[in-house]
């Protein structure tokens, strides 16, 4: 008999991720990446004002005690949280109505859903959003 003890191995590697500080929209567990760039405001400081949505389902709410918080002491943060139980879904075309300004000016970066990133991608390239400002992040390795 010939008994063999196999090490596990594990490499990690990363982050693969090229968000930055810019508008963010964020479904459900999407608000991940967002998290990493609201946390790290104190020592990477804002240019720009930043837009950030952050859509939600019934009480299903993770973290909007600390994203409150944290937009709270930094002026240039402006959150919106959309529960779309109660509000509808959140479209391109409000966002922009909501921010106002140029779609040419605009970079949006995106989390959540394949299909809501996908409908959100669409809808910003029609209303004049360059794709090369719109930028998702995935919860996969490519």
């Amino acid at each position: 008999m010939l008994i063999t003890k196999l090490a596990a191995l594990a490499e990690a590697g990363g982050p693969f991720g090229r968000f930055s500080h810019q508008k963010g929209i964020a479904g459900g567990i999407g608000v991940t990446p967002f998290l990493s760039w609201l946390r790290a405001l104190d020592s990477h400081p804002l240019r720009g004002p930043v837009d950030f949505f952050y859509l939600y389902s019934g009480a299903d709410f993770p973290y909007a005690q600390e994203i409150t918080a944290i937009a709270d002491h930094h002026d240039k943060v402006h959150v919106h949280f959309v529960n779309s139980s109660s509000e509808g879904h959140l479209t391109p075309e409000h966002v922009m109505a909501t921010i106002g300004g140029s779609p040419e000016a605009l970079s949006v970066f995106l989390c959540g859903p394949a299909g809501m990133v996908r409908s959100f991608q669409n809808g910003f390239r029609h209303a004049g959003v360059t794709s090369r400002h719109i930028h998702r992040e995935y919860f996969d390795l490519r």
